[in-house]
């Protein structure tokens, strides 16, 4: 599918352009906290991540002033994730970018083929956002030392 590397280099270049500025995986942290207020497990299970790497994604919104993290009550080791008002700012006027400049690209489809693309695509993130992605595929094993062939035995 050609499409969905374009897709996501145009996406990253609208956010990167943004102020704030932000990342993919920060932008769909945000979202999944706004919309679902999920956890940083359900983020790192959703994106395929390591819990480090998206305690690193938290800690810089975090720094950013865009999102709080507050102990959960009865288990202090996990913590409930909220975006800041600026964090709701930053996410509304992001997701407004978005909208707004596909928008602008697809202006010239008729109605009819705009709400088939939009259908598709929501079901498509259901479907993605239901199960965490494939495993990375293990690499091949790194060539060991170069063996000559054995020589011919002399007559």
């Amino acid at each position: 599918m050609g499409m969905a590397p374009l897709a996501g280099r145009w996406i990253e270049r609208l956010l990167a352009s943004h102020d704030p500025a932000l990342t993919v995986p920060q932008y769909l942290a945000m979202r999944a906290i706004f919309e679902e207020g999920v956890s940083g497990r359900e983020i790192a299970r959703r994106t395929g991540v390591s819990g480090p790497a998206v305690s690193q994604l938290l800690a810089g919104l975090a720094d950013q002033g865009l999102l709080e993290r507050r102990p959960l009550a009865e288990d202090r080791r996990r913590q409930v994730l909220g975006l800041t008002a600026s964090g709701r700012r930053a996410y509304a006027s992001a997701a407004a970018l978005l909208r707004s400049r596909l928008g602008e690209l697809l202006g010239g489809l008729p109605p009819h083929q705009l709400d088939a693309i939009g259908s598709a695509l929501r079901k498509v993130e259901a479907a993605l956002s239901g199960s965490p992605p494939p495993r990375r595929p293990v690499p091949p094993a790194p060539p060991g030392p170069r063996r000559r062939p054995p020589r011919p035995p002399r007559s």
